[in-house]
């Protein structure tokens, strides 16, 4: 039995890209444990041990982008239920019409015998409660399920593990590798969000086995923490504004659909 979902696409993310992406899923679920109590044979892979969650190590601008967008000292100020990791705080020019780059570094990609897939998600809602079981991810689902968007994926080749060391005491564990994903953005439409009231946008990553990509089964997928993006016009905000901004609930995500259809 699987759990049902449908993800549709994002209107916020849709007018942020360049171009749009697709959806994560039409369908999706996972494979809860059976009557048994036992998890089905075919989840046995990298997931099972909860050790090595991936990560989204930083959120930049690109080298061109910094002389068009300016980044922002983050205020230190109380967050609510799901807080994100870290946040990147960016002010722009809305007047101007540019295009800019924000690059998602991933690390801590666990070597493994079989093809996975990378997926960079993004909301700009959250859930206080995961909407989806993941059931050996350390790190949950915190963007709304109703409300996500694909915004980056890369197939990930299988690679082989670094082999034992033979030096006595030598503490041996799986290779790991990094991957930079890009996502282009117009300021002007940038603009647009800001208008609507999105001022705060949410990002996790998440790792999976092509196969179970391919059947869109999210029972097995490893996620990175939440991380943020917080947008302002003009010039940095103040501790008050950024709080208030941080912390607001967005109008738009009051009127999602209580279920995916």
């Amino acid at each position: 039995m699987k759990n049902q979902h449908k993800f549709k696409q994002s209107t916020v993310a849709s007018a942020l890209l360049l171009a749009t992406s697709p959806t994560w899923a039409k369908t999706g679920g996972g494979q809860p444990p059976d009557d048994s109590g036992q998890t089905p044979a075919s989840t046995s892979n990298l997931f099972m041990s909860k050790s090595h969650p991936i990560n989204i190590a930083s959120i930049r601008l690109d080298e061109a982008s910094e002389k068009k967008v300016q980044t922002c000292e983050v205020p230190k100020v109380k967050l609510n239920q799901p807080r994100p990791n870290s946040i990147l705080s960016l002010a722009f020019d809305p007047k101007k019409e540019q295009a800019i780059t924000l690059q998602f570094e991933i690390a801590n990609i666990q070597a493994t015998k079989g093809e996975h897939v990378l997926l960079l998600l993004h909301s700009r809602c959250l859930s206080k409660k995961s909407q989806i079981k993941t059931l050996f991810s350390r790190n949950k689902l915190a963007l709304d399920a109703n409300d996500i968007q694909v915004l980056a994926i890369h197939n990930v080749p299988a690679i082989q593990a670094v082999q034992p060391s033979t030096r006595i005491g030598a503490a041996t564990s799986p290779a790991t590798q990094e991957i930079m994903l890009e996502v282009n953005l117009e300021t002007n439409k940038l603009a647009q969000q800001l208008d609507a009231g999105n001022d705060t946008f949410y990002f996790q990553g998440a790792l999976l086995k092509k196969t179970d990509f391919d059947k869109q089964n999210y029972s097995l997928v490893n996620l990175s923490k939440l991380e943020a993006i917080h947008v302002t016009p003009k010039a940095c905000p103040t501790k008050e504004q950024f709080s208030s901004d941080i912390n607001s609930v967005n109008e738009a995500c009051k009127h999602l659909p209580t279920k995916t259809e």
